[in-house]
């Protein structure tokens, strides 16, 4: 919070929730049980870039994140979507959402530590259904401490304009309503349709 923050009376923001993750684990089950989803394996964080003197800083705590997550039965990946988003990717064994919850709160702990939680966008986890094309992607907005399905319908054809599947997000949302905090306000589920290997 800045001087002038202070002198006008306005709040700090709220430090990133990044610990609302570890309730994940959780949640799968109720998933499955009510809709048929389980966990892919893939996961990860996304962020706003840092550019200007603060990047050194910031990609420090980037490298100490992937530091962290070296090694074991999971991949990991840096990159970027079109927007121009950042994205930490986790990738584990699709038995091990545990350890992949795990993962994704140590980004977002890490980046958030270093003083960069305000650049912290969303945390993803992806479910898909037996066969089907129909992925379902469980995000994390760490500012409000809140999670929301995110529901991307496969194309009917070449060309088609992306579309949500909102029976599938109702229906993720009451299945996990006891399980973890659903934000209630549908107009803040912001779609996620260009997050890279998810």
């Amino acid at each position: 919070m800045g001087v002038l923050d202070g002198l006008l009376g306005r709040p700090a923001p709220a430090p990133p929730d990044a610990g609302r993750l570890l309730a994940l684990p959780a949640a799968a089950p109720a998933l499955e049980a009510a809709t048929g989803f389980v966990p892919s394996g893939a996961g990860g964080v996304c962020h706003r870039l840092v550019e200007g003197g603060a990047f050194g800083a910031f990609d420090r705590a980037r490298r100490e994140a992937a530091r962290l997550l070296a090694g074991g039965p999971r991949r990991t990946e840096t990159t970027a979507d079109p927007h121009g988003w950042g994205w930490t990717l986790v990738t584990r064994p699709p038995d091990d959402f545990a350890g992949l919850a795990a993962d994704l709160h140590l980004v977002e702990s890490t980046l958030a530590a270093a003083g960069y939680g305000r650049y912290l966008l969303c945390s993803v986890a992806a479910f898909r259904r037996g066969g089907a094309r129909q992925r379902l992607l469980l995000v994390h907005a760490p500012g409000r401490g809140v999670f929301y399905p995110f529901a991307p319908r496969p194309p009917d054809g070449p060309g088609d304009a992306p579309r949500r599947n909102n029976l599938v997000e109702t229906r993720a949302r009451d299945a996990l309503a006891d399980v973890l905090p659903m934000e209630p306000d549908t107009a803040r589920w912001f779609p996620v349709w260009d997050a890279p290997g998810l």
